[in-house]
């Protein structure tokens, strides 16, 4: 019996445990609470040379001076628009999810050069200048988050890269293999460090591992002084992370269920029978309690310089402030993209 029970515990995922949502973690609402302003389908955030800061909302790019003013349409592009990043020379770089990426020279309205689509045109979900002449590349390998969250968790093929392209157009892989690749910085030393969302870790282009079981399906990281901000695009689900080790039951669901209804994270809180698990969310005197079973969570993490977390700002089951797809340091203030409500967040200095 106990040689029996060895055997059976030893064919279980040895995947290093999430860490949990308590300590430095705990539950709060500060995303919640946090001054907001709505804007259509909001994804990336980058700061411009200029010090303006660059939001990406479906196929356009707009630019906002300071908090409190009305942004300005910066960029109109026939796509949507997956990734921003901008260099200290005054260049942006627009991401669509063609899988093309556009460079734009300061104050020009036309791209200066551009990386063209991979075969599979697969978006770019984040990129990062190397010099002004050489950007770096982010594909998760699947078409948008929606589609990445939905499956991601139940497929074992890695198709993530991260690819190094010049103007001259010299282009070369610095990273292959990676299990769904969301996000790319720079540490202290100025090396690249990379997320990949159904891992939890934080990894260099060669794989070594910087971080790991962070407490969600992570997205983009951005340096900071102290650290790095952590974009979660949900909380990691404990009930998902079982079901990943039943192969037959994983097998049966993709046969039978509509990948829309797969036991999945989700980027919005929306309540309906037909999602798993929402009855658990059944309202109690007409209100969803903040600890009600939900595969959609906000969730930012704060690190130090190390990938340990030192802080977390949340919006739990009953907010709407889901789905953190980008955060970033802008004015001294801490600046995310809520996909599920909608909405730019300011979360001011967070001490």
């Amino acid at each position: 019996m106990g040689q029996t029970m060895s055997i059976f515990f030893k064919s279980r995922n040895s995947e290093p445990p999430a860490m949990p949502l308590e300590g430095v973690l705990g539950p709060n609402s500060l995303l919640d609470e946090a001054p907001s302003f709505s804007i259509e389908k909001p994804d990336a955030l980058a700061v411009a040379a200029d010090g303006c800061l660059l939001i990406s909302t479906g196929p356009s790019v707009w630019s906002l001076g300071r908090w409190g003013e009305e942004p300005r349409q910066r960029f109109s592009l026939s796509c949507r628009v997956t990734a921003l990043a901008a260099s200290p020379g005054g260049q942006i770089a627009v991401g669509l999810e063609t899988g093309e990426v556009h460079v734009y020279d300061m104050a020009q309205d036309q791209p200066a050069w551009t990386v063209p689509a991979p075969s599979g045109n697969s978006p770019a979900a984040d990129c990062i200048f190397l010099r002004e002449d050489k950007l770096a590349v982010v594909r998760s390998g699947y078409a948008s988050v929606h589609d990445a969250l939905a499956r991601s968790p139940w497929e074992t093929a890695q198709g993530g890269a991260v690819t190094g392209h010049s103007r001259n157009g010299m282009t070369r892989v610095m990273a292959g293999g990676l299990a769904c690749p969301m996000g790319i910085c720079r540490d202290d030393r100025g090396d690249l460090i990379i997320t990949e969302m159904v891992t939890a870790c934080v990894i260099e282009p060669s794989g070594r591992v910087r971080g790991t079981g962070f407490p969600a399906y992570i997205g983009r990281i951005r340096k900071t002084q102290k650290g790095y901000l952590l974009a979660c695009l949900s909380r990691r689900d404990p009930l998902i992370e079982f079901l990943r080790t039943e192969q037959d039951f994983v097998k049966d669901m993709k046969k039978i269920i509509d990948p829309r209804h797969w036991i999945s994270p989700r980027t919005t809180p929306e309540f309906s029978h037909e999602f798993p698990i929402e009855l658990g969310a059944t309202r109690l005197f007409g209100e969803i309690k903040p600890w009600a079973p939900s595969f959609s969570y906000g969730l930012l993490v704060k690190l130090d310089k190390d990938l340990m977390p030192q802080g977390s700002a949340q919006s739990r089951a009953n907010g709407r402030q889901h789905a953190i797809s980008d955060a970033i340091v802008w004015n001294g203030d801490i600046i995310a993209v809520s996909q599920a409500s909608g909405e730019i967040l300011n979360l001011g200095s967070w001490a």
